[in-house]
């Protein structure tokens, strides 16, 4: 940072190391899983959906949807505004990537 009065944002915090890459809302679930020691497949029982929806989701190949959305705050009355938010930041990050690699 050339500037110490600069405010630090996401995007320097990564550029210097301290920070890695964010992730997807799927990833934040699954710890959100561990903290109540839940596995997808009781996630999946509890939330009456195939354990492969819960494990696509946890592994970034779907999206939230907002069917899975209702159920996960109906059942475990989760902040499911933060998972589309988190969502939205990895999204924008993405494609941030994707704009600075095809520019390079």
């Amino acid at each position: 940072m050339k500037n110490t009065t600069e405010l630090l944002t996401s995007e320097n915090l990564r550029e210097m190391g301290l920070i890695g890459a964010p992730k997807g809302a799927g990833a934040h679930f699954k710890r959100f899983l561990q903290r109540k020691n839940l596995t997808a497949a009781d996630a999946a029982r509890d939330l009456n959906v195939a354990k492969s929806t819960i494990t696509r989701f946890i592994n970034g190949e779907s999206e939230l949807s907002i069917d899975l959305a209702t159920k996960i705050k109906r059942v475990y009355n989760a902040p499911v505004d933060v998972f589309f938010r988190i969502d939205a930041q990895y999204k924008a990050y993405v494609v941030s990537q994707n704009i600075s690699k095809s520019v390079a």
